[in-house]
């Protein structure tokens, strides 16, 4: 009976456990979040990798923000296969500890900045960034996707957070419904579907 109880926490601990799939961090293992931490969801391994194979070009030399960090496994992977620099936001104050953590272990500190703050405030009462971001990583809980994805878009185009190719790279969950309503400023460059998981990749359309 112990050696079953054993083998159940192994296995539980390796479906936790995340590795980044490639680049110069490749087969590095994450932390994983602390048990007191509620309401993260991480990108499953499948369907980040298929995110950043679709992403391609567009990661290398990339100023990249990930609006619900979480575990920071999307922008780390984006960090690992080229992209120049990171902006992660979380509205958790442990999640943002944690962030701080994983950046330092992992030596990319000097490329990454965490900000602990709810991703709408964020954008809405931040200055207008200096430099302009090429790559948004927009994964909020699946239950709040629907309420806030159109906000938040239009509070990227709003407040000068984007570069004028900048792509928008939006996950959700299928079982809630039609995808997210993106609006008439957005084109769906393509839309793909992992299990239950729908990610869009979104561009800004022509004035």
């Amino acid at each position: 009976m112990l050696l079953a109880l054993h083998r159940r926490r192994t296995s539980a601990k390796l479906r936790t456990m995340q590795r980044i799939g490639s680049g110069t961090l490749r087969g590095r293992v994450l932390r994983s979040l602390p048990a007191s931490v509620g309401g993260v969801r991480p990108t499953g391994s499948r369907v980040r990798g298929a995110i950043f194979d679709r992403l391609q070009a567009d990661v290398r030399g990339a100023t990249v923000l990930d609006l619900f960090a979480g575990t920071g496994a999307l922008a780390i992977e984006a960090l690992s296969r080229g992209a120049a620099r990171a902006t992660l936001v979380d509205v958790q104050p442990a999640v943002a500890r944690f962030l701080q953590e994983q950046i330092r272990e992992l030596a990319l500190a000097d490329r990454v900045t965490v900000v602990r703050a709810d991703a709408g405030e964020f954008l809405r009462r931040s200055p207008r960034p200096a430099t302009p971001h090429d790559l948004v990583l927009l994964d909020p809980p699946y239950d709040e996707t629907h309420a806030q994805v159109p906000a938040l878009l239009a509070a990227l185009l709003s407040g000068g957070w984007l570069t004028p190719e900048a792509l928008v790279v939006c996950e959700y969950d299928r079982s809630h419904g039609a995808p997210p309503d993106n609006g008439p400023a957005w084109i769906c460059e393509a839309r793909r579907t992992y299990g239950q998981t729908g990610v869009d990749f979104l561009r800004r359309a022509a004035p």
